[in-house]
């Protein structure tokens, strides 16, 4: 078994933790820089609240 620590990836949008059991959230790079991978919920999916790139400032839904 591993000694590592398993850490949970935070939402870009709402910046909760985000735990494997989770349905529906997504793990994507920037659509417009390509260098930032962005971390969604499903909450923040389904509301289709916004996120901002740190890297261009694309704003997406």
């Amino acid at each position: 078994m591993s000694d590592k620590a398993y850490s949970m990836p935070s939402c870009s949008c709402c910046f909760r933790k985000i735990s494997p059991d989770d349905v529906g959230s997504v793990k994507f790079r920037c659509p417009s820089c390509g260098d930032v991978v962005q971390v969604r919920c499903s909450f923040c999916r389904n509301k289709e609240i916004n996120y901002t790139c740190p890297a261009c400032n694309f704003i997406g839904p």
